[in-house]
């Protein structure tokens, strides 16, 4: 495996530095993994999660009631 740092070229050997403890890239050493080789991602306003973008829809409260013909039998 090769180091999650855009800058480094080196494999990850026996032990491998991650960052926190749920940290999923893994880095060749400390100095790699506190090295921070690219500008940050701006953050958004607010990034809007599934549960908000779900109550934006527009909603129509009444259906559309469709015309029908019904037709009844006589005894």
């Amino acid at each position: 495996m090769k180091c999650a740092n855009p800058t480094c070229n080196h494999s990850i050997g026996l032990v491998s530095h991650r960052r926190g403890f749920f940290g999923k890239r893994p880095y060749c050493s400390k100095q790699c993994r506190d090295h921070f080789s690219v500008a940050p991602q701006p953050k958004c306003e607010r990034a809007t999660t599934y549960f908000e973008w779900l109550f934006m829809q527009p909603v129509t409260l009444q259906p559309r009631l469709a015309v029908a013909a019904v037709r009844v039998r006589a005894r």
